[in-house]
């Protein structure tokens, strides 16, 4: 599993400089386009701002939208033709994809594609409870009761930072 700390994006974040925090994560990507732990930040940072919008008091006039949702299209494409083998990459964007397919496309076939990506994570590590978790999210919580407590004593451990994205994931299933 990645180390999701990332001092410089966690700090632009959590001071709500979304503009700077997107230019970093772009600029990193641009450099490094295989970096997994890039992608999947720049993703999730793409997908949360846009999705969140309201909660987070982002106003259009602060933030271009249009250009979070182009990028977010770009870098999944980029990651679905690069990481499909990838766990990490499966359980993320297997995630955001089941749980607002219409950011990526056909709402019926995006829905279904996450669902499959999230089967496939837990398929490639079976132990791993978050991804197991993540799959039956998509489902019935009722029917996973006792994965979603295992899910809560590794959540702290596995989403170091402060960012976006270690946030949502150990506030999210709580």
């Amino acid at each position: 599993m990645i180390d999701w700390t990332w001092t410089e994006v966690d700090k632009l974040e959590k001071q709500e400089k979304w503009n700077e925090a997107k230019a970093y994560l772009l600029n990193s990507w641009r450099q490094n386009p295989a970096d997994l732990k890039t992608v999947i930040r720049l993703g999730f940072f793409c997908w949360y701002v846009v999705v969140e919008q309201g909660p987070l008091g982002i106003a259009d006039a602060d933030v271009d939208m249009d250009e979070l949702e182009t990028l977010l299209d770009e870098v999944t494409h980029f990651g679905l033709t690069h990481f499909m083998t990838n766990e990490d990459f499966l359980w993320c964007f297997g995630y955001m994809i089941s749980m607002f397919p219409y950011y990526f496309g056909d709402y019926e076939q995006r829905e279904e594609k996450g669902i499959s990506m999230l089967k496939r994570a837990s398929e490639l590590c079976p132990d791993e409870p978050i991804y197991t978790y993540l799959r039956s999210f998509s489902n019935t919580y009722d029917k996973h009761k006792e994965v979603f407590q295992q899910v809560q004593i590794v959540l702290e451990d596995r989403f170091k930072g402060e960012g976006l994205l270690s946030d949502y994931f150990k506030n999210a299933f709580n």
